[in-house]
């Protein structure tokens, strides 16, 4: 999750909902690549607070996939990281707010977990929500977690406390991890070399920070995956590119968007101010997927195959 401070019912989300939403046209994201293609880490129900408003007014995520998702999207996993979210089912029944909602849907598997902006309100109440949506079949791992100290939205020892804390739970409950970490590269590999085994399934998502981090936790986790973004398409992602060429190989990636956030560059090229896409969704998944094979020199359809078989040993799916 990119974004500082989001939550349903936020004012951040409101004022964009108020504002005209402008989405690619399924043409445009159908016409990139075939190739079945699954989204390893979105936030679809903040998409659909974006998107509940005119002119768009969608409130459901079967509408979500028919008007704006490619044929060859096969599944998403939605990730759940605010205390809300993990208590949706109680704040907002039978919405598409609710995480029952979206596990019911056939393209939707969950990740569930508290994400280290949330990390100073983290309590047991908390973690017995989490845990209730972790015995739900649909739900495949934990996380969101982990540690980030470019916001420091939470003290940085309380941020590693509660990481340590959900990363002992993960173990325990045999569930693959989801980390999200920002400018905190050797306490991220601290704590995961401390308390989690080298051949554990890790999804490392929406990677940013140095090659030579990569290149160190790939070398010790074996089963450790290294997600790509929208970010990837950015002039200024010199390490993310970097990642990509230099250090992460073929079967070592996973495709993902971190919808609703980083729009992937192509999408908006030659768009004015006003006209410009602002919410991202699984549908654009090829266009990350575009930018690696051009980094790597390959085919698009070969980036698809490698990342749809890192899934399925990641996540099992």
């Amino acid at each position: 999750m990119a974004n500082l401070n989001y939550s349903s019912g936020s004012a951040s989300s409101s004022n964009q909902s108020a504002r005209q939403i402008n989405l690619p046209t399924l043409k445009t994201l159908s016409s990139v690549t075939t190739y079945p293609f699954v989204d390893t880490h979105t936030h679809l129900h903040y998409v659909l607070e974006h998107l509940q408003h005119p002119p768009s007014s969608l409130t459901s995520y079967k509408s979500l996939r028919e008007l704006h998702f490619p044929p060859n999207l096969e599944f998403c996993i939605n990730v759940l990281c605010d205390p809300e979210s993990l208590a949706s089912d109680i704040l907002f029944p039978d919405s598409f707010l609710d995480w029952r909602v979206q596990a019911k849907e056939s393209y939707i598997y969950l990740a569930v977990g508290i994400h280290p902006h949330h990390a100073k309100i983290y309590d047991d109440h908390i973690e017995q929500q989490m845990l209730k949506i972790l015995e739900h079949p649909k739900t495949i791992a934990l996380g969101e977690i982990g540690l980030d100290y470019h916001y420091n939205n939470s003290p940085r020892d309380i941020q590693k406390l509660i990481f340590a804390r959900q990363l002992k739970k993960a173990v325990e409950l045999r569930k693959p991890i989801v980390v999200h970490t920002r400018e905190a590269e050797q306490d991220t590999y601290d704590l995961l070399t401390t308390y989690v085994p080298y051949n554990w399934h890790i999804h490392v998502h929406c990677f940013t920070d140095s090659p030579e981090f990569a290149r160190n936790l790939c070398d010790y986790f074996t089963n450790l995956y290294i997600g790509i973004t929208g970010v990837i398409t950015f002039g200024t992602a010199k390490n993310t590119q970097a990642v990509i060429t230099e250090v992460v190989p073929m079967n070592r990636f996973l495709l993902e968007t971190d919808a609703p956030y980083m729009v992937p560059a192509k999408l908006n090229k030659r768009r004015r101010t006003h006209d410009k896409i602002s919410v991202s969704h699984s549908g654009m998944i090829p266009f990350v997927a575009e930018k690696i094979a051009e980094l790597k020199g390959i085919e698009i359809d070969q980036v698809m195959n490698a990342a749809r078989e890192n899934t399925r040993n990641m996540y099992g799916i």
